[in-house]
């Protein structure tokens, strides 16, 4: 595995530190060559990651990266992993081959387009826009439009209807940091429950704030919070599903943690789950940090469910977990990112060509960690299923941080369409976007077209037909990333909590902004 490694890079880096061979590529007793530390970036960089090339990141970002990732292994290891003349020798490595900055991606138009999209408001504003996932799923067996919204700024849980022509919000729950929802009925007494992954805290960190809450539907509809689950990482996902095929609810749990903290675990549902009688029991699957997610689905069609996890971090891997009964599981990476930049952000089990089976939606637009500037390789992408757990990477198109997209027949084709939403962009410049959309052919061939600019960031969408014209519309959340991102680099977690919360006290009318945004497509009238 060394060898390509060292060829593709020799002619470059040769080329890059000429100059250095005998300057900076020196030790005290005994001089370097280029091949010598690359030799170096393999051994003490492959053994968690794939070794990234320098192209991935401007030059002025390396030196931080890479005494970050010297950090990280020193704290795993418990003393110096990397001798600090190799550190240095790497670095010199990295900033001498790496671009002074990366290529800009086009912008998005309208042009061609064969859909004109109008916005409106929805529900309350907010100084502070936070809203962390949409989840169409309907409480009731009703067709009025609802949505199950998860307001980070809020910390609550809130219930998003459609009643005549006025949206209305009403409040399910107060939840530290809502990041995803899930609706079952987890007790089987014919009303919906609502399971909620509360992450606790926004920064990653090892602190064990995570917590797996139900929102137990009662026969009045309203929901009685119970805590299932705490004192764990970060809590990124929770699914109900039947792990040990024993006719009831289980729950799996994702925990992206941080630091060294992270897994992915589920909870035994022993007995009827009733509030106050019920039991639910941790059992842990891997320990990994990262996982962003967590969907079940019968991959290999023996009646036991799986699940597929994206999980981030040095890891960037979309990897399937086959139940073998039991509470045991066989795990396998169905694929896995070309670099550990790649900024793994959201995945979507979901059948994309139309062939019956299931395909996996998933997108990345990450760099909070060390250089937090746009990527060119920023973008939505999936993994058709070809059977027998092999599945082909499948390009969609490339888009500036990229956090969320989903799959719909937006122009009414007979085909998946995509939509995506960036939290992360070049914001300054109006002409960047913050939701797209990408229209298929029929082939899987997609074009990309504009959707709206502003408001700025979007990680959060749902696909809902609300106006009833067989295609669906779509429900945003806008997420404004400025705040959070100060105080995620300046490692003010206390801090920046304390300011988000002045900042969401009381805010002058002018200040507030919107939350929620409905976007529906009109299409284009045939020319006579």
């Amino acid at each position: 595995m060394n060898r390509p490694l060292i060829s593709r890079w020799l002619p470059l880096a040769v080329l890059a530190f000429a100059p250095l061979a005998h300057a900076q590529l020196l030790t005290d007793t005994q001089p370097k060559t280029v091949q010598s530390v690359l030799e170096s970036v393999n051994r003490y960089c492959s053994g968690c990651h794939k070794v990234p090339s320098p192209s991935v990141m401007p030059k002025s970002g390396w030196p931080r990266v890479v005494q970050g990732m010297a950090d990280m292994a020193a704290s795993k290891a418990g003393h110096e992993a990397i001798p600090a003349d190799v550190l240095r020798d790497i670095t010199a490595l990295y900033v001498g081959s790496s671009p002074a900055s990366l290529p800009r991606l086009p912008y998005f138009t309208r042009e061609g387009s064969p859909l004109t999209f109008g916005m409106t408001e929805l529900g309350e504003k907010s100084a502070v826009p936070l809203i962390l996932n949409i989840n169409a799923t309907p409480l009731h067996d009703d067709t009025t439009p609802g949505f199950i919204i998860c307001d980070g700024a809020g910390k609550k849980v809130v219930l998003l209807q459609k009643k005549g022509r006025a949206w209305h919000e009403t409040a399910l729950a107060d939840i530290d940091i809502p990041l995803h929802t899930d609706v079952a009925d987890i007790d089987g007494d014919g009303y919906k429950d609502i399971i909620v992954a509360d992450l606790g805290t926004f920064p990653p960190s090892p602190a064990l704030t995570g917590k797996v809450v139900l929102l137990r539907q009662l026969p009045s509809g309203k929901f009685e919070k119970q805590v299932l689950l705490d004192k764990v990482g970060r809590v990124t996902d929770a699914r109900a599903m039947d792990i040990d095929n024993d006719g009831d609810l289980d729950i799996g749990v994702a925990i992206f943690g941080g630091g060294d903290v992270g897994e992915l675990a589920w909870l035994e549902n022993l007995g009827d789950g009733k509030l106050g009688g019920g039991k639910f029991v941790p059992h842990r699957i891997l320990k990994v940090t990262g996982a962003l997610n967590l969907s079940p689905v019968d991959l290999d069609n023996d009646g036991k469910i799986d699940f597929v996890s994206l999980i981030a971090q040095q890891h960037e891997a979309v990897v399937a977990f086959m139940n073998k009964g039991q509470g045991s599981f066989a795990y396998t990476a169905l694929y896995r990112g070309p670099h550990p930049m790649f900024g793994s952000t959201s995945m979507k089990v979901i059948d994309m060509d139309g062939d019956q089976d299931p395909d996996i939606l998933f997108t990345n637009g990450d760099a909070l960690d060390y250089q937090p500037d746009p990527k060119p390789y920023h973008g939505v992408e999936w993994l058709e299923n070809k059977g027998n757990l092999t599945f082909e990477f499948r390009d969609i198109g490339r888009f500036y941080g990229t956090a969320i997209a989903d799959a719909g027949d937006l122009d009414g084709d007979g085909d998946m369409d995509v939509v995506a939403g960036s939290w992360l962009n070049y914001w300054d410049d109006p002409q960047r976007q913050s939701l797209v959309w990408f229209e298929n052919d029929g082939a899987q061939n997609f074009t990309p077209h504009a959707i709206i600019s502003r408001p700025a960031g979007v990680v959060s969408l749902a696909l809902a037909d609300v106006n009833h014209d067989q295609r669906p519309d779509i429900v945003a959340g806008i997420f404004e990333l400025d705040l959070l991102g100060e105080f995620v680099k300046n490692d003010g977690v206390d801090q920046g909590a304390q300011d988000m919360a002045q900042n969401t006290a009381k805010p002058a009318k002018s200040a507030l902004k919107p939350r929620l945004i409905l976007l529906q497509g009109e299409l284009a009238k045939p020319a006579h």
